[in-house]
């Protein structure tokens, strides 16, 4: 080979590793998103990859990724790299298919709803989809739930998700979870106490929304007990707001009223199945609600913490404390707004 080829030849396959091997470049921000979708062709991606300059030699990008299977095994997805990443880190990264799952954290106490819309917001799930395949009767029964819809059985937790990931696989998961912690013994306790499992859920969800702290969940829990055992209505105000879908502002007097069997201020029992999705303490303490317990009712004391009380009588006094402390919270918001407007 004359030498002036053998120079070209080592002069390209150089520029080859620089290009390879060069990191993109600093950036503003420590990582770099790529969301590719599906049916997009090998040269859009690397379009997609040049135009945030993560590869800034689109051919050599397209002639590596042909010669080592790479163009086949690109997967859709959303894909995450450090701003300073090279080609050969985004080569390797679309040849093991490794899309980025985002940590999304479902909180205790959300409804199918309300997880549908940390899931669209947090990693772009469909949430319509989401909500449609959680009320599917015949799809959650195949999962194994004992309802009707997932209500109460989409397990509160930190889940690894991927972008775009189809409803069902994410339902899947949360229910899977769901079985995992509420094991044979807890199903087991349930049995005992006379309770079926979606009982057992149910009641965890009244507690859960109308607790703030883990410490107060077996006594809100013995309430409504105690109220089952002498015939009494639940009067659970947040079965009313999940009747109708009101999660925000005060619950009325007309709301109580409202005809639904979730309404349990009007019906006697538990409600036909969970009102939202509750955590691990409201799940124990629906079955280990605290022993020797004669309450009957509780009230908001302002502060997250409740009066309990066996009788009418002592209810009615904590009530009238508790109004009068929203009278005097009242009157301290408008005097600190009235002193900020002379304030300005």
């Amino acid at each position: 080979m004359p030498d002036g080829l053998v120079i070209v030849g080592l002069t390209v396959i150089c520029l080859a590793v620089v290009t390879v091997f060069s990191p993109a470049g600093f950036h503003d921000k420590a990582f770099l998103y790529v969301i590719i979708e599906p049916g997009l062709t090998f040269s859009e991606i690397a379009g997609r990859f040049g135009d945030i300059g993560l590869v800034k030699n689109e051919p050599v990008f397209l002639v590596i990724g042909r010669a080592f299977g790479i163009e086949h095994k690109a997967k859709a997805g959303r894909y995450r790299f450090r701003s300073t990443a090279d080609m050969a880190e985004v080569l390797k990264t679309l040849y093991r298919g490794a899309t980025y799952r985002e940590h999304v954290i479902v909180r205790p106490g959300k409804t199918i709803r309300a997880v549908a819309e940390v899931l669209r917001r947090e990693a772009e799930v469909d949430s319509a989809a989401f909500v449609t395949l959680a009320r599917d009767s015949a799809f959650v029964s195949r999962l194994g739930v004992p309802s009707t819809t997932a209500e109460g059985f989409l397990f509160p937790d930190t889940y690894d998700i991927e972008w775009q990931e189809e409803p069902g696989t994410v339902i899947s998961r949360m229910v899977r979870r769901f079985f995992r912690i509420f094991d044979d013994s807890l199903e087991a306790r349930a049995g005992k106490m006379g309770m079926t499992v979606t009982e057992a859920v149910t009641m965890a969800s009244i507690v859960e929304k109308e607790a703030m702290l883990d410490s107060e969940r077996p006594r809100i829990s013995a309430v409504f007990h105690n109220r089952l055992e002498r015939g009494m209505k639940l009067q659970a105000d947040p079965t009313v707001r999940y009747a109708l879908e009101k999660w925000s502002g005060r619950v009325l007097y007309k709301d109580l009223k409202v005809n639904s069997p979730f309404n349990t201020y009007v019906k006697y029992g538990l409600p036909p199945r969970p009102i939202c999705n509750p955590g691990l303490p409201s799940l124990v303490a629906a079955l280990f609600p605290l022993p020797g317990s004669r309450d009957v009712y509780f009230v908001a004391q302002g502060d997250g913490s409740h009066f309990f009380s066996e009788s009418v009588g002592e209810h009615n006094r904590a009530k009238a404390r508790y109004r009068r402390y929203l009278e005097t919270s009242s009157m301290k918001n408008r005097e600190t707004e009235d002193a900020a407007q002379v304030a300005e």
